[in-house]
């Protein structure tokens, strides 16, 4: 990810908006710290659970230890855990309060959290390369979704994030509503569209998407 003040710089620089904007300048530019991301909860309070995988789900704690879940069980996951599902695996896991994310295969990211007195705990998801689905929570429970080229941004929204070896980055948004920026430029992409970020330029237009066929992936570990 790009460091926070030139983040900050860069974003603040780019198309404006209405609304849909200014809660992505709020998730981008607000709450941060030089030094990264500033952590909601100590890391021994779990803040969510793995429930299913297909295949094999790998989860790596900060210590380095690691553990394995296969099939279904309640795995605790916890603040700066870093998840990877292997080839030909699945998981699906469940984020406080009430968020459901699912892995496809060789899909690698972080678990990290951020509080502001507006919007209480944010939960963040860091993408380095693979697939995610997610459906955000409602009202104040909101995700982020973090990747080398963008970040999106979800409440009351259901998504789809790609991200190749590049960092380029397709988001498709199945229901609501989804902020998706890279530092030149933001996009508001609505259910039925999708947007592609990539490293030096802006995101894309919203296209009409085929939404059926880009989360077909996930039906073995549906919630």
């Amino acid at each position: 990810m790009w460091p926070v003040s030139r983040r900050c710089r860069m974003v603040a620089g780019g198309r404006r908006g209405g609304g849909g904007l200014a809660v992505a300048l709020g998730l981008w530019a607000g709450s941060l710290l030089p030094g990264g991301v500033v952590p909601a909860a100590a890391q021994g309070v779990p803040v969510g659970t793995a429930q299913h995988a297909v295949g094999t789900l790998v989860v790596v704690r900060t210590d380095g230890i690691e553990h394995r879940l296969q099939g279904r069980g309640a795995l605790p996951l916890f603040e700066g855990d870093v998840l990877r599902t292997e080839a030909a695996s699945q998981a699906l896991i469940q984020l406080r309060p009430g968020m459901s994310v699912a892995l496809s295969e060789k899909t690698t990211l972080k678990i990290l959290s951020r509080w502001d007195k507006t919007g209480g705990t944010m939960r963040i998801l860091r993408v380095s390369q693979g697939e995610v689905w997610a459906k955000a929570g409602d009202g104040a429970r909101q995700l982020e979704i973090e990747t080398p080229a963008a970040v999106a941004a979800a409440r009351d929204a259901e998504v789809d994030l790609k991200v190749a070896e590049d960092g380029q980055s397709a988001l498709t948004v199945v229901q609501g509503t989804a902020e998706f920026g890279t530092p030149f430029g933001l996009c508001s992409v609505r259910g039925g569209t999708a947007s592609v970020g990539a490293r030096g330029a802006a995101c894309t237009a919203p296209q009409p998407a085929n939404v059926p066929a880009v989360v077909s992936w996930k039906q073995a570990v549906s919630p």
